[in-house]
């Protein structure tokens, strides 16, 4: 079956309402996640239905920070949680040093956090980050101003743990981000799965028109993750329905 983005979004937002993240977590998640299924990386496929409630607290762990480098440590938050905060980090340290590292460690779905780089990107800045999870060792980079990166994947299905560990690589000189890359990408004799910027634009300009692909088993696990959420229906939820 097929939805659109609008009805995607606000069935995700619900339905991480009712696994408990507060109001903006949930609609941030909502937004990562169909962004990144957009793309064509079956992000939606793989969360946990119902979603994960939220963990690690209000605030994330801050372990190491100096000048060009931060480690924060997620508490086993989803990347919806912490992403966001850990990319623009790493944008602000750029802007100051040219070059920055930040570590999102002990996150779920670090695939997440390709929408929170995007936004950054289109700052002006080149930004990259790395993972690895149950699926293998994966990679992506933005140019400066792009809205989709360049991804790639190895698959190693014995390689994942639970949680994962983000590098993000944020920098104002591309020569920098180009040596990066080239390191993290040197994998002699493994073959590697590539998508381009072009692709990834292709893929969700495409479900942009004709509608998000999903099951109709996720859908319907989707939609009913949202019951917390929901009242029963009588003279007062009545009346304070509509605007108020």
């Amino acid at each position: 079956m097929r939805v659109s983005r609008n009805e995607m979004v606000a069935a995700l937002s619900r339905a991480y309402e009712g696994a408990g993240h507060q109001i903006g977590d949930y609609e941030d998640a909502a937004q990562l996640v169909t962004w990144s299924h957009m793309c064509g990386l079956g992000s939606f496929d793989r969360i946990a239905l119902p979603p994960i409630g939220p963990k690690g607290g209000a605030t994330p762990r801050l372990v190491f920070e100096n000048d060009g480098i931060a480690v924060i440590d997620a508490g086993g938050a989803d990347v919806c949680e912490h992403g966001s905060l850990a990319a623009h980090l790493a944008f602000s340290k750029a802007q100051k040093a040219g070059f920055a590292i930040v570590e999102l460690a002990n996150c779920r779905y670090p695939d997440l956090i390709l929408r929170c780089l995007s936004l950054v990107a289109q700052q002006g800045v080149f930004i990259a980050a790395y993972w690895t999870d149950k699926a293998g060792s994966h990679g992506a980079s933005f140019e400066r101003g792009e809205i989709f990166p360049h991804y790639w994947r190895v698959e190693k299905f014995d390689a994942g743990k639970e949680y994962s560990t983000v590098t993000i690589i944020c920098t104002t000189q591309s020569a920098l981000l180009a040596d990066a890359v080239t390191r993290q990408a040197e994998l002699p004799g493994v073959k590697r799965i590539e998508n381009s910027t072009a692709q990834l634009a292709a893929n969700f300009d495409l479900s942009l028109e004709q509608g998000i692909a999903v099951r109709p088993d996720h859908w319907d696990a989707l939609n009913a993750a949202a019951w917390p959420i929901l009242v029963p229906s009588g003279s007062h939820s009545r009346a304070g329905a509509g605007p108020g």
